[in-house]
């Protein structure tokens, strides 16, 4: 090996059951053979390596998705001149029972998804969006919603058994009982669970059932009512700093991201204006 030391991290969160979660950049290097004992799923964000296994060897690259089966071997290389960067799930099978869970209710299921490199650009975004989300202050909500729905998207299209078919379509009065308590419990936060606790659903069947009938998947509903709060709060004379707080945002620089990328200007600005 030589030039870039490579650089890896790992971590857990709370909002997953049986998952963990790596961040790694790799110059020039290479890989020995070796196995896990976990389901791998790399998405490339930069660059590139190259894989082989007993199948053949292919080349990684940005819009494409690698899947590891536990147990198969594997080994690689990584030019120095391209280097390689990308976000890594491992799940065990307390992770994949969780999801059988999630996806298909059944709790004897085990998911599977054959080991391949997936050239899937939508897949590849929803991943990373999910994996990102773990590294920023954003709420369980947000978190487990993306997550859920970037496995859904992973196991709907490759995997085994496919995501369980919706019987029925929820009531109106089922998806506005957790609509009230999205805006009930701003400052809470609150998980995907107590939301298919109020609802009455599945949490798989709730998340897509809420987007399709307000627009909006459940935790960017909950941020845009938190962001017209603010403003409000803002409006009256109060802080940014008070306000992020107070309508449940984890601090003023995620309040003032969002806020920015809503409205165009800062909360700052957007006092300025009321001052």
């Amino acid at each position: 090996m030589t030039g870039v030391a490579p650089e890896l991290r790992f971590w857990r969160d709370c909002a997953l059951d049986g998952a963990c979660l790596a961040s790694a950049h790799y110059g020039e290097y290479e890989f020995s053979r070796h196995v896990h004992d976990e389901m791998v799923i790399a998405v490339t964000e930069r660059g590139g390596g190259e894989c082989r296994t007993r199948m053949g060897s292919d080349v990684s690259g940005p819009d494409t998705v690698w899947v590891f089966a536990p147990g198969e071997y594997h080994c690689g290389y990584v030019d120095g001149d391209r280097q390689w960067q990308y976000r890594g799930i491992y799940l065990d099978q307390a992770g994949l029972q969780a999801l059988a869970r999630i996806l298909s209710d059944e709790q004897s299921t085990r998911l599977w998804v054959p080991p391949g490199l997936y050239h899937d650009a939508q897949l590849a975004r929803l991943l990373l969006q999910a994996h990102r989300c773990f590294g920023e202050h954003t709420s369980m909500l947000e978190r487990q919603t993306r997550w859920w729905a970037a496995m859904g998207v992973l196991f709907g299209r490759y995997g085994q058994p496919q995501p369980r078919a919706e019987e029925r379509a929820p009531s109106r009065e089922s998806l506005r009982r957790v609509r009230d308590f999205i805006a009930e419990n701003l400052a809470r936060n609150v998980s995907v669970d107590e939301l298919a606790e109020v609802s009455g659903l599945t949490r798989f069947h709730l998340m897509r059932s809420f987007a399709r009938e307000y627009g909006l998947p459940p935790h960017a509903y909950a941020n845009q009512l938190r962001l017209l709060e603010a403003k409000r709060l803002i409006a009256t004379g109060h802080g940014p700093a008070y306000a992020a707080t107070a309508v449940g945002f984890y601090d003023q620089s995620h309040l003032t991201r969002l806020f920015r990328r809503a409205y165009g200007l800062t909360p700052g600005a957007y006092a300025k204006l009321h001052a």
